[in-house]
């Protein structure tokens, strides 16, 4: 079904926002991490553990000698026993650029399986959706965008990016979000989120409320949400290093 654009709010444009309650972005089942981050485990030292992390292919670990053994599997995870009761920690890398050093806490017991996921993976290059973009006045384009997600369409030359893989984003609105499609250009990107009213009274909601720095448009389906109502957000996000354009 196609959604009308209620409106268009450009960062640059909007004040500052009045404190409210977070919304919270809930995932797949797993532990979301941002790239380098530094996580606590528990391993088993007396059978194999497994290592997922989400859409990625492992290629490199690095750690103590002597203290586990490892093994890739077919579909890119980390099979790994540690050797030693004693701590260590474990660097891993995947051929997509993502980071995470874990520290291991060996116990006797069944495996276990760590299913990570990558809260923001950096976007491939996307040259064709870069010219694009650079071709008109930066207004432009992010009015087309706006105008192409809102009716169900993909941006020109803009890809498909799992929605897992959204950049951190927590903003002031007051419902509940969970992602569900990304789409990815060069200086942008598109994320979709479906809202939920998880309270018991009617909420009203403005543009305003789902910014945060990095926002450079937001959409809204609806601007009220009865309770349990749902509807959709769809934020665009700058993707160069100062959220600029």
């Amino acid at each position: 079904m196609k959604m009308t654009l209620s409106a268009i709010a450009v960062a640059g444009a909007l004040a500052l926002l009045p404190a409210a309650a977070q919304a919270a972005v809930p995932g797949p089942a797993g532990t979301p991490f941002e790239n380098n981050a530094h996580l606590k485990a528990q391993m088993s030292n007396t059978s194999p553990n497994k290592i997922i992390i989400d859409g990625e292919l492992i290629t490199g670990i690095t750690g103590p000698e002597n203290a586990y053994t490892k093994a890739n599997t077919a579909d890119g995870a980390l099979l790994i026993t540690p050797l030693t009761g004693q701590d260590f920690t474990i660097f891993l890398e995947t051929a997509g650029g993502v980071g995470v050093s874990i520290d291991v806490s060996p116990k006797p017991g069944n495996g276990r399986t760590l299913h990570l996921i990558p809260a923001d993976v950096p976007l491939k290059s996307n040259p064709d959706a870069k010219a694009w973009e650079e071709s008109q006045p930066f207004q432009k384009t992010l009015v087309s965008v706006a105008r192409s997600v809102v009716n169900g369409d993909v941006p020109e030359n803009y890809t498909e990016v799992k929605a897992s893989r959204g950049p951190a984003y927590n903003p002031p609105a007051g419902v509940l979000l969970t992602p569900e499609r990304q789409l990815a250009g060069s200086h942008l990107r598109v994320m979709r989120y479906r809202m939920k009213n998880t309270g018991y009274v009617t909420r009203a909601l403005s543009e305003k409320q789902f910014w945060q720095k990095g926002v450079r448009g937001v959409m809204l389906s609806t601007r009220t949400l009865y309770a349990n109502g749902e509807g959709f957000v769809w934020v665009i996000f700058s993707t160069d290093a100062e959220g600029g354009s």
